[in-house]
This record gives C-alpha cells, sequence and structure tokens, in this order.
C-alpha cells in the first residue's frame, strides 16, 4: 500500500490539478474501488487534495515537508550551482532531486544570456529524456534504475541501458534536443549524506551548448567534487 501512495503521489506531483480518479486509477493500474480508497485515505491525512471537479493535487501537508527540504537543499548547494554558473560564462544552472521517479526542480540560476533555457522551480520532469535525470538513474542501484527503464519500449530500453553504462564510466550525462527540441544539457548527479540524490545541470540552446560542451564538462567535473555532496 505504501508503494501504491508513493506512486499516486508521484502522478499527481507530474500533473497536478489535472488527473482525475478514473485517470490515476488507469495509471498505477488499480481497480476503481482501489484507487478510490487510496485517494480518499491520502486526502484525509493530507497528502493530497482534490477539487470541486475531482481533480487531484498534492495536499498542503506534503507541499510543506518538500518546501522545507527543497529550501534546504538549495541552500547547500547555492555557491556549487553559482560556480558553475560562473565557469559555464552565465549559463543557466538547474538543481534538482530524485522523487519517486521524476527530478524536482529545487533551486537555479538563470543565465544572463538573452537566449536562455529556463525551467521553473517546482517543476518535476522525467528521468529519461532529461540529462539531470540519465545522471541521476546512473547513480541509482540496477533494481531502481530497471524500474524506470522497464516503462519505455524494447529499443529505447536497450538504448538508455547503454548510456547509463557509459555515464557511469564518465560521470556526465547528456540531453541532446530530447526533452526539448532546440536545448540540450549536461549533468552529474551524486547522493549526499542525507541520502538524497541531487542533480547539477547546465541547459543552453544547442548551437551555443556545442560551442561550450568542454567549458560546460569541466565545470559539472568540478562540482562533482563540492564539499556540499558530504553535507
Amino acid at each position: 500500500m505504501l508503494r501504491r501512495a508513493a506512486a499516486a503521489l508521484d502522478e499527481i506531483a507530474a500533473e497536478p490539478g489535472r488527473l482525475r480518479l478514473v485517470d490515476l486509477g488507469e495509471r498505477l493500474g488499480l481497480a476503481k474501488s482501489t484507487a478510490r480508497r487510496l485517494l480518499v485515505g491520502l486526502v484525509e491525512v493530507g497528502l493530497a487534495s482534490v477539487d470541486t471537479q475531482g481533480r487531484f493535487s498534492l495536499g498542503d501537508r506534503l507541499l510543506g515537508f518538500g518546501h522545507s527540504d527543497g529550501a534546504h537543499i538549495a541552500a547547500v548547494f547555492r555557491p556549487t550551482i553559482e560556480r558553475v554558473a560562473y565557469a559555464t560564462d552565465g549559463e543557466t544552472v538547474d538543481l534538482s532531486v530524485l522523487r519517486g521517479q521524476r527530478m524536482w526542480f529545487v533551486d537555479q540560476i538563470e543565465s544572463s544570456h538573452r537566449l536562455r533555457a529556463v525551467s521553473a522551480v517546482g517543476v518535476r520532469f522525467p528521468m529519461e529524456s532529461t540529462a539531470n535525470g540519465k545522471a541521476a538513474l546512473a547513480a541509482l542501484e540496477e533494481g531502481e534504475a530497471n524500474a524506470v527503464i522497464s516503462r519505455l519500449g524494447s529499443e529505447a530500453r536497450e538504448r538508455l541501458r547503454a548510456e547509463i553504462a557509459e555515464i557511469r564510466r564518465t560521470g556526465i550525462a547528456f540531453d541532446r534536443d530530447e526533452h526539448t527540441p532546440g536545448i540540450s544539457a549536461a549533468a552529474v548527479a551524486r547522493r549526499t549524506m542525507g541520502d538524497n540524490l541531487v542533480a547539477i545541470s547546465v541547459p543552453a540552446p544547442t548551437e551555443r551548448f556545442l560551442e561550450k560542451e568542454q567549458r560546460i564538462v569541466a565545470a559539472l567535473h568540478a562540482a562533482a567534487e563540492s564539499p556540499a555532496w558530504a553535507r
């Protein structure tokens, strides 16, 4: 039941205010009566909320936990991502944390360039098509990573497994126009002392990313050695 609750909250967090009971039941593979009992329980304890049209969002109790946790991680890593922004000549730098099977953005330094990549803090992105998500997958145990990879088609699974092996070898993950056409990114991810899986990523318009790729990769390698991971 705990796993089902976590999976339901992951789906709600990915599309807050959009999913109804029937949508969540289908995504979780649950009978309508089972899904109803699960979601009623989540609403009763404040982990989920439901509006008058039957659409679910995260509850105030869970949002409160998340804000506190995210704010602490952001404060610890702020000097590190500032150094990455400086080393990449003012590119956007994102800080995200693995929550469920998605990457939750908790802080960002916005690029100083007129043409830039910007994602809203608080948004949750998929793992399989983003640099920060793939970096996190490479940092997971095999069983945990396979839980994400198994959702994909056979060709995509094999491609992602090969990519994860390369990320584990080099320490750097890439998104080359995958999540958003015209935007590429690189990322590193590691576990912290508090057992959070944190990623630092640098997204940029693809043309500029290719010009600065070596510089971006060097900045991320330096960030991977930051003492922030040990806090």
